[in-house]
């Protein structure tokens, strides 16, 4: 008896559902995943693996730069990498207004809510700026980067924060371009730049420019400050250009979907809450003084 060894062939959609076929495409999701596997915030390569343009920052929307049709870019936009400001940079600084209420919060480890819908940061990162040029140009971007490749739990019994495993793999990373962009250096001396309007989300496929986060992690707000130059009417590379990054280790916090310490949960309920002030006190101002019609002498 003769056996034929030839295998049978298959339609082209019983081939794209064998086994070997699926093996592959399971293998080159891994070494995807892997090769775009955010690093520790320390250990960040300076070179950035996206090479898309940012746009013109003129009619640039929150979160178009994420929106678009290219493949997500998972490692910042923005090199984690210090590097050496020239001169002119050098001079600027950067002060977090709100700094005495994020030290509160920091004491007892601060907790960010983030929903699928999109949830605005408590504290808000408010900066001011001094030592800008008055007669150049500015760009004031935000975005968040993980601390860590950890991913962590809380637990009730002894109130603090415990490592849980490694980390979740990278979201898709996005930079806030503050709508009020570009700013003058005359603006920025006398003003104060609020991030306000950001939320995070922990939709992956958020379509709204929100910065999306992995629950259970770490994260570090960063503030970046460039300087436009007068000859490009947009950002086209983003090492290109004349920047500074500025982090307060204050502002350090956990992504979560429901607050886990009770005592966060109850700072930011008295904060969001707490009453206004009355009215400074004036002087009082004197009554009136009425005046009464005299009676006529032939009135009754």
């Amino acid at each position: 008896m003769e056996y034929n060894n030839t295998k049978p062939q298959l339609s082209s959609r019983a081939n794209a559902f064998s086994i070997a076929a699926l093996m592959s495409t399971g293998n080159s999701k891994d070494r995807e995943q892997q090769e775009n596997t955010i690093k520790p915030l320390e250990q960040f390569v300076e070179k950035s693996s996206c090479s898309q343009p940012l746009g013109d920052l003129g009619s640039l929307e929150l979160g178009e730069y994420g929106n678009s049709g290219s493949p997500a870019c998972t490692v910042p936009l923005i090199p984690t990498t210090p590097s050496v400001p020239s001169a002119e940079m050098a001079k600027i600084t950067c002060n977090l207004e709100t700094k005495e209420l994020w030290d509160k919060f920091h004491e007892l480890g601060t907790e960010m809510i983030i929903t699928k819908s999109g949830r605005r940061m408590f504290p808000t990162i408010r900066v001011s700026l001094s030592g800008v040029d008055s007669e150049a140009k500015y760009i004031v971007l935000m975005d968040i980067v993980a601390v860590d490749n950890k991913r962590y739990r809380y637990a009730y019994h002894r109130s603090s924060w415990l490592v849980a495993g490694k980390a979740d793999p990278p979201l898709p990373a996005r930079l806030y371009v503050h709508p009020d962009c570009p700013f003058t250096g005359e603006q920025l001396s006398k003003q104060m730049v609020s991030f306000e309007k950001v939320k995070l989300t922990n939709n992956e496929l958020d379509q709204h420019g929100h910065i999306i986060l992995n629950s259970m992690h770490k994260y570090q707000p960063r503030v970046h400050v460039i300087r436009k130059k007068d000859h490009t009417a947009s950002l086209v590379n983003l090492k290109s250009e004349e920047f500074r990054t500025f982090i307060f280790p204050e502002t350090v916090f956990t992504a979560v979907t429901a607050y886990q310490n009770q005592l966060v949960s109850r700072r930011c309920h008295a904060a969001r809450h707490r009453p206004r002030p009355p009215p400074a006190a004036g002087p009082v101002p004197p009554h009136p003084v009425q005046h009464h019609a005299a009676n006529s002498p032939g009135s009754l």
